[in-house]
């Protein structure tokens, strides 16, 4: 299920979207606006007209905004139900109910840019970065949205520093525009574990600020929580920290580039450390750590990726330097199996280019590549798909007599 038509901030433009393979005869859309200060609220108006049909190609549309202050809104849900749907309304709550989404098929949850946070891309998503006035958890900690910071280099990796500004230790934290669901979450570092500074803490991990399920937070955390002699620094953890929810292990001295996962299902959630980058079948020595957690899974809901980097109990870090670690890039890949893309309404301009459709199955990752003679093959584009059909332009095409083109799937999670 997409977002196509994301309404900008302060407008009063409809909210649209897909349903993929849906059954418009037995299925709805329930839909959920939250404004800061006013909470969360069914739309377009409940009691009245509480759900959304969704038309016979998939397709969707309502207005998100029939209250006085709903074009402030930050946040939007769409959840797909049955047709018999028949939850109270939501006015004004401070989270949307747990058991809505439980009954949900599908759900998309969405924080939408708003001039009240610093925004950012990295690896093909939307980012919002965390500032705070005064000391806020994790840690207690001051977290600033400076560009010294957290920021994102030439080459698309994220950056986040622990900085001594004015007498004061400020750390980094970035959120999810939007909310993933079960599937597959792998972040790939390009900074060393075993060297960060005893009181720092790397966060890789999903959070809701409802609380239920623990605030369905799933962490890889790489610490040695203020005890530099531990020869463990990383562990992997589902909350509430109980016997059974965590293990730590060790990220051997020289490991430069390293590649954490893991895969949430309804029942089971499965966790794995790599040297270097991601690969479906790694290779024993490969391996650093791998795990798997089956005592009591959260349910998916409103939670966000967040990465972030902060210090034990506020403590300065012991070495008394600042602190940086570089993540290569997060992906996320939805379960089951991927599916090929295939190309479709290939044209040649008139003035040489190539242009073509994708059909594609949104997030999974793609690279277009090229030949002149079918064995040498080179990379033209890698991309994220965010929609069922991807539009591709060819530049360079007038240059080449004759060329072929082909789609390759990036491979998706264990």
């Amino acid at each position: 299920m997409l977002i196509t038509n994301l309404p900008a901030y302060g407008s009063y433009d409809n909210l649209g979207g897909v349903v993929l393979n849906a059954e418009p005869a037995s299925q709805k859309l329930a839909v959920f606006i939250y404004v800061p200060g006013a909470g969360w609220w069914s739309k377009p108006t409940c009691p009245g007209q509480p759900l959304t049909s969704i038309q016979a190609d998939g397709t969707w549309t309502t207005d998100i905004t029939t209250g006085g202050t709903d074009p402030l809104a930050t946040r939007v849900a769409a959840l797909l139900v049955s047709s018999s749907y028949s939850e109270p309304c939501v006015l004004g709550l401070e989270h949307i109910p747990t058991n809505i989404f439980a009954r949900a098929l599908a759900s998309v949850v969405v924080t939408r840019p708003h001039p009240d946070k610093r925004w950012l891309a990295f690896s093909g998503y939307d980012w919002w970065v965390k500032a705070s006035a005064g000391a806020v958890g994790p840690g207690p900690n001051y977290f600033s949205d400076s560009s010294h910071n957290v920021w994102v280099d030439a080459e698309g990796q994220l950056h986040l520093r622990i900085t001594n500004r004015s007498n004061q230790w400020q750390c980094a934290e970035v959120v999810s525009a939007r909310t993933f669901g079960y599937g597959f979450y792998r972040f790939e570092l390009a900074s060393p574990v075993d060297t960060l500074d005893a009181n720092a803490i790397l966060g890789l991990f999903t959070w809701s600020d409802d609380p239920a399920y623990h605030y369905r937070e799933m962490d890889i955390e790489c610490a040695r929580w203020s005890n530099p002699s531990d020869p463990n620094n990383i562990q992997f953890i589902v909350q509430p920290d109980l016997n059974g929810h965590k293990v730590r292990f060790a990220v051997p001295e020289g490991v430069t580039h390293s590649t954490h996962w893991f895969k949430w299902e309804t029942n089971r959630v499965t966790f794995q450390s790599l040297r270097g980058g991601f690969v479906p079948n790694p290779l024993p020595s490969q391996i650093l750590n791998t795990w798997g957690y089956v005592l009591a899974v959260p349910r998916t809901g409103d939670e966000n990726v967040r990465l972030n980097l902060w210090l034990n109990k506020g403590w300065p870090p012991a070495g008394g330097q600042e602190v940086e670690m570089v993540v290569r890039s997060f992906e996320f890949d939805p379960l089951g199996p991927a599916l090929p893309a295939v190309i479709t309404n290939v044209m040649r301009l008139p003035d040489g280019r190539v242009s073509f459709s994708i059909q594609t199955q949104p997030d999974r990752r793609y690279q277009v590549q090229t030949s002149t003679n079918l064995v040498q093959w080179n990379s033209l584009a890698r991309f994220l798909a965010t929609n069922t059909v991807v539009e591709f332009l060819d530049p360079e095409a007038g240059e080449f007599g004759q060329r072929y083109y082909r789609v390759l799937t990036s491979p998706a999670g264990p």
